[in-house]
């Protein structure tokens, strides 16, 4: 008798233990059906609603239906679907996920032939969105309550940044064969020209803007319809006749990005000077604060106050100019906002023989507003913003920090769409590491000599202690 106790103790002393086990993971298990929990642990919080979204979703006030048509088998569409669906914390904004497979006669209704389709629906107003980000979503959110309809226009025939430069995509988060199918669900990396500027074009496709390129050359009314015009780093300098005409579209009421490289001739000059600003033939060094190793690259962490520049990540300038009031009388009606500014550690390098260098803070962005007179009582406002910098925002620097931001920060501001400022579609990129050389010493020696020696160490004493 004595003996069935003492081996029915020790089994219970074995199973309850487990049992215990077994318990705890069913609970957890039914705590976690009933209540379900997303962990985002993505670098750049790629599954989880934005606090510029949240204000975007806050700020409405009309109801707002969305029809989410999308792949019950694709990974990423119900990534999408997650997040989408956390935009329904403004009890006026509904959701519903329909898969089109299962529901044709709905994707009929809504005119939607593919999976990964949102139809945004608000009084009567409808605004479809073809993709699956946060930014595709929140800027549908936006189209669906205001009228948002607004072209920006990259001038085109002198070299710039080319807005629409070639992309390719890597499949490295996709199926480890590599074949083009996506149906795994993983979400494709592009690589764009690093000179180009398809990032930035991407980025205003996102936000709902159109893009389109113009030539000055093929005559007057070039520039109508835009409401932004950017011109990118020209590498060869617009003649008479476009300069006129860029002019006359400023004097109109017009809104314009001049990005301009440092020793570069852009025969821009009579459309700066009728905003009071001078380009100068210069390179800012920023010994202070500056980009890697380089004082060529000035690195600006602190920005005057505006609502292009708040809550702004650090930017850097890979060779940049100094801005400076034009000389003589300002225009009537000109005020000038310095943006971006160095430290005061500064200094310029002119070419030899040009100027004399100058030390201190140096601007590198600048917005200059002129008021114009208009019909009675009304005012209009021409908008000019210049950066001595025309590499800030291509492909090779966009993704980096601020830059980015920047870039369509001063987009959203020249076109009057104070609440796209802040919502920055987010890259899905490799990260990489930049080491000094002496980094790189350091961590081929500790990874290839001093670890593995360690443990070459470790194990002879242990040899030897057991000998």
């Amino acid at each position: 008798m004595n003996g069935a106790l003492k081996t029915l103790s020790r089994k219970a002393g074995f199973w309850l233990p487990v049992a215990a086990v077994l318990a705890v993971l069913v609970a957890a298990n039914l705590l976690a059906a009933r209540t379900p929990v997303r962990l985002d642990l993505t670098s750049a919080g790629s599954y989880t609603l934005g606090p510029e979204s949240r204000r975007v979703v806050e700020a409405v006030t009309k109801p707002v239906s969305v029809t989410f048509f999308y792949d019950l088998r694709n990974k990423a569409m119900q990534d999408s679907k997650a997040l989408l669906e956390q935009y329904a914390f403004n009890p006026l904004v509904t959701v519903r996920a329909v898969d089109p497979m299962l529901q044709p006669a709905e994707a009929r209704r809504h005119q939607v032939q593919f999976a990964g389709t949102a139809v945004f629906e608000s009084e009567g107003r409808r605004v479809v969105v073809n993709g699956g980000t946060e930014v595709e979503f929140t800027n549908g959110l936006i189209r669906a309550t205001q009228l948002a309809a607004q072209t920006v226009c990259f001038t085109d025939g002198h070299n710039e940044a080319d807005p629409f430069s070639l992309k390719t995509h890597d499949h490295f988060e996709n199926d480890m064969s590599h074949s083009h199918s996506h149906s795994s669900g993983g979400r494709a990396l592009e690589i764009h020209e690093r000179h180009g500027m398809g990032m930035a074009r991407d980025a205003l496709d996102a936000l709902g803007y159109q893009v389109r390129a113009v030539q000055l050359s093929r005559g007057p009314g070039q520039l109508a319809g835009c409401t932004v015009a950017v011109v990118a780093a020209p590498q060869v300098p617009f003649e008479a006749a476009e300069t006129e005409q860029l002019k006359a579209w400023m004097a109109a009421g017009g809104r314009a990005v001049v990005l301009l490289e440092p020793f570069v001739a852009h025969g821009l000059d009579a459309v700066l000077a009728d905003f009071g600003i001078r380009h100068q033939r210069a390179l800012v060094l920023d010994e202070e604060s500056h980009y890697w190793t380089d004082g060529g690259t000035p690195a600006v962490t602190r920005y005057n106050r505006h609502r292009i520049t708040r809550n702004l990540a650090m930017t850097f300038y890979a060779g940049a100019a100094p801005l400076a009031p034009a000389p003589g009388p300002r225009a009537a009606g000109v005020t000038l906002n310095p943006l971006v500014q160095t430290s005061a550690r500064s200094r310029t390098q002119p070419l030899a023989g040009d100027a004399a260098p100058d030390t201190g803070a140096q601007t590198l962005m600048v917005m200059a507003t002129r008021t114009l007179e208009g019909e009675g009582a009304k005012q209009r406002q021409a908008q000019l913003v210049v950066v001595g910098d025309g590499d800030f925002a291509t492909n090779s620097f966009f993704g980096r920090f601020g830059n980015g931001t920047l870039f369509l920060n001063t987009v959203s501001a020249l076109a009057e769409q104070d609440k796209l400022i802040d919502i920055v579609p987010r890259n899905y990129e490799m990260r990489t590491v930049q080491l000094t050389n002496g980094q790189m010493q350091a961590a081929f020696l500790t990874s290839t000599v001093v670890l593995p020696g360690l443990v070459a160490a470790l194990g002879i004493v242990a040899w030897r202690r057991r000998r």
